[in-house]
């Protein structure tokens, strides 16, 4: 599981360069709450954790609350993993609680907010967005009431922001960090390689909507092309098999690999060798996955939703199109495959984007100053000094 591995990152790199930092900063005591049904490996997930890594880094005490921390009887309970959290916090008497991905376990924790008024950082990764119809209304009115009670909340990006603040929770509440990415090692040896390899990066899932691509990639003809689907195949059953009966196609069979969960290694190694992703999710709250295409020089074709946008600009860095635009979809992909000259000056254009973006340093310390700042750290050093 991906979050067993980030459990145990090594924090050496960055120790050095946050001790230095954070020197004479006082500890803070914080409960890291991101407890789901079951061991994700998602986008949110490697975040938190690298946030964790990041406030201990700076000397804090983090307790983390996850699925690999609470009990094996409970795991996967609503109810038990609710109570535990509840124990738990009180137990530890933080100075500070985070909350992310947990809203269904928090009523029980909740309640206790509306007594006992403990600094409270809500990360908020949009879950709302996971379900459609009377599911995402009362999803949306339980992150309402949960929002409402914290000191501050964490948005990953200005899009994320908007849609919090329409949940009526007040801006100045709201602050955007946006999360970081390695930024590993390039070669451009995949750039005259033929086929030409497009990407899927992220969990198999309607969300991610690699249904869409497939479509679009039957509509290809006889281009030299291959697509690989990176990610998680085993969330969401019923849709993979639909992906898997579209790629074994009479257009596109021998031409699809799905790779399953591949490591940070594997992943840089794949964007190294490969010539455009395609990123078709109906939402996203910042899209890492883009991002790191970016950094790699690969032209994205995304949907035009969420925060994609943000990241990728319309005919300069790759293209944008309508949610579910099959259409428009094998349009852009024949024309970044026709053209090798776009194709490089996209490259060019998408590397020059990325090299703006936030490294993992930065958002560690963004995060740090946001978690002491709730924690009301400043205030304290300013009145002891």
């Amino acid at each position: 599981m991906e979050c067993d591995f980030i459990q145990k990152l090594s924090y050496t790199p960055m120790l050095f360069e946050y001790l230095a930092e954070f020197a004479g900063r006082g500890s803070v005591r914080i409960s890291f709450i991101m407890l789901g049904l079951k061991d994700y490996s998602s986008g949110g997930y490697y975040f938190n954790f690298r946030m964790v890594e990041a406030l201990q880094n700076a000397g804090h005490e983090v307790d983390v609350v996850h699925f690999t921390t609470i009990p094996v009887r409970i795991r996967g309970s609503r109810i038990g993993g609710s109570f535990h959290i509840l124990r738990q916090v009180l137990r530890y008497k933080p100075d500070l609680i985070v909350i992310s991905k947990s809203y269904m376990f928090m009523i029980p924790l909740r309640l206790l907010l509306s007594f006992r008024r403990y600094p409270v950082l809500y990360l908020d990764h949009l879950e709302w967005h996971r379900c459609t119809g009377l599911l995402q209304s009362i999803r949306k009115y339980f992150v309402r009431w949960f929002l409402s009670s914290g000191t501050r909340v964490w948005v990953n990006s200005h899009s994320t922001a908007t849609d919090v603040v329409s949940l009526g929770i007040p801006r100045e509440k709201i602050r955007t960090i946006p999360p970081g990415f390695d930024k590993f090692n390039l070669t451009s040896a995949h750039k005259a390689a033929r086929p030409v390899k497009i990407l899927s990066v992220g969990t198999v899932c309607p969300r991610k909507d690699q249904l869409t691509l497939l479509k679009a990639c039957g509509m290809l003809g006889k281009r030299e092309f291959q697509v690989l689907i990176l990610g998680d195949n085993i969330t969401d059953p019923g849709y993979v098999e639909i992906v898997q009966r579209e790629a074994d196609s009479d257009q596109l069979r021998g031409k699809v690999t799905f790779t399953g969960h591949l490591s940070q290694k594997d992943l840089r190694s794949i964007y190294n060798q490969s010539h455009i992703v395609a990123n078709l999710s109906y939402w996203e709250g910042y899209g890492i996955a883009v991002a790191e295409a970016l950094w790699a020089g690969l032209p994205v074709l995304a949907a035009d939703a969420g925060s994609v946008p943000e990241l990728v600009t319309h005919g300069e860095n790759g293209f944008l199109i309508p949610p579910g635009d099959v259409d428009g979809c094998a349009n852009y992909l024949k024309e970044l495959i026709d053209n090798d000259a776009l194709r490089e000056k996209m490259s060019k254009t998408a590397h020059e984007r990325a090299m703006k973006f936030f490294s993992w340093q930065d958002t560690g310390r963004e995060f740090v100053n946001l978690a002491e700042e709730t924690a009301g750290c400043k205030i304290r050093r300013n009145q002891s000094g």
